[in-house]
């Protein structure tokens, strides 16, 4: 960063120098050797960081609003989840989910939105420009693959599917689309196989993708329903993904 300029020095006999520039009020006082010499000193401060636009600060709160409420939520459900407390457990005012997100059921429709950002930034932190049965394949991958022992998101997402079960949660719309959407990727990556080569054409991609989709959260099920020292280890479940690999590439696959 560049420091403040320093002030003009005379050189002898003449007319006065000008009055040395105004500076940005975390500069204004230059450190002693600076006084002294007149010359910026080595160690002179650096200029203060900049500040975080309105927009920055939006954003960061929301983020900071819905990681509070994905641990909420995964911990003891959206039926029982205040807004007050989600912003103090992101470390704000009571009031502020309210003056982000309205509602209860639009802080839970940006969740629904925020937990399928993070699933897809995983996907994409992976191989890129993979198609059709390799997408399916990495798919399957990441989500046995994930680093959060607790699978936080994954458990969120789950309680969040049972309760829209309810008919007062006001959930049903919202994760049905969730639902959807997920569905629907399936069956992109199934019909762009079929468009390669790499799946049989007879595959009907609706009915695959309903399947594959109903798999993987089968299993997620079982694992986050078990007491920790019961629960399928890392190992017991990396071999599940290796054989439903293994079935998707016999189901799917092309026939030599």
């Amino acid at each position: 960063m560049i420091d403040a300029p320093s002030p003009p020095r005379s050189t002898g006999p003449g007319p006065a120098t000008a009055a040395p520039p105004k500076v940005a009020a975390a500069d204004a006082s230059p450190s002693p050797s600076l006084a002294a010499s007149g010359t910026p000193a080595a160690d002179a401060r650096p200029l203060s960081r900049r500040r975080k636009t309105q927009a920055e600060r939006r954003e960061e709160a929301e983020q900071r609003l819905l990681d509070a409420a994905l641990q909420i939520v995964a911990d003891k459900g959206s039926v029982r989840m205040t807004l007050a407390e989600v912003g103090e457990a992101a470390g704000y005012s009571r009031g502020l989910p309210a003056h982000h997100f309205g509602n209860k059921l639009g802080l839970l429709q940006a969740l629904a939105g925020h937990i399928h950002q993070r699933f897809q930034r995983d996907l994409l932190a992976g191989p890129r420009g993979q198609e059709g049965l390799d997408a399916i394949r990495a798919m399957i991958g990441v989500y046995f693959g994930r680093t959060d022992e607790n699978w936080t998101a994954t458990r969120a997402l789950l309680v969040m599917m049972t309760e829209a079960f309810m008919t007062d949660s006001g959930l049903s719309e919202c994760m049905s689309s969730y639902n959807r959407m997920a569905v629907a990727s399936l069956e992109r990556d199934i019909r762009r196989g079929i468009e390669l080569g790499q799946i049989q054409p007879d595959i009907d991609p609706p009915t695959y993708g309903v399947m594959i989709l109903g798999a993987l959260r089968g299993v997620m099920m079982q694992r986050l329903i078990e007491t920790p020292h019961q629960r399928i280890s890392r190992a017991q479940l990396l071999s599940v993904r290796d054989e439903m690999l293994r079935m998707i590439e016999l189901a799917l696959g092309r026939k030599a």
